[in-house]
């Protein structure tokens, strides 16, 4: 009987100690953010900037203030991310690919949070700065969880994430600089 006991002590401490590990792995603290490729990574910024800024001068031509111009190229862009996942989630939850959609899933969750404040607070261009910087920083750290969990890696995250990085430069643009 003693035997039975010790076993089965062992077993649960090997759990809960494989359990700790796993935690440990998942802790804020252990996220590192990766670099993509730069010349990709480089042309696919331009392509975004130059996108901003072109929507931005139609903006403005149609009389939209300045702020207010730079937000709604903000609000356009987050829509379209959401959209993006929202579109690829129904498509590989329709075709049964239950890994994709999980991924995606977490993806929308990461910037749910995103395209409301924009909305809100339509020409505060700092105020669209921050919630864009924290929408990506959310989308990079779960998209980090889940690929430690997972050694998966789906290209929604890193296109997303570019997205948000060029929107984040061409906000920072019209912030004073400060002295």
């Amino acid at each position: 009987m003693p035997a039975d006991i010790l076993t089965l002590h062992t077993a649960m401490t090997s759990q809960a100690e494989a359990a700790r590990r796993r935690a440990m792995l998942l802790h804020p603290s252990n996220f590192n953010r990766t670099q993509s490729d730069g010349s990709e990574a480089a042309a696919r910024a331009e392509q975004l900037a130059t996108r901003f800024k072109c929507l931005h001068e139609q903006l403005t031509s149609q009389g939209l203030p300045e702020g207010e111009a730079r937000t709604e190229v903000a609000r356009i862009a987050a829509r379209e991310v959401w959209n993006g996942f929202a579109a690829q989630l129904r498509h590989h939850r329709a075709a049964g690919h239950q890994m994709d959609a999980s991924v995606l899933a977490v993806a929308l969750s990461s910037i749910q949070g995103l395209a409301l404040p924009l909305v809100r607070h339509a020409g505060d261009v700092t105020y669209a700065s921050r919630a864009v910087s924290t929408a990506r920083r959310r989308l990079q750290y779960n998209g980090g969880l889940l690929h430690r969990l997972h050694p998966y890696n789906n290209p929604a995250f890193s296109d997303a994430d570019a997205t948000l990085e060029a929107l984040e430069a061409f906000l920072a643009r019209s912030q004073p600089k400060a002295a």
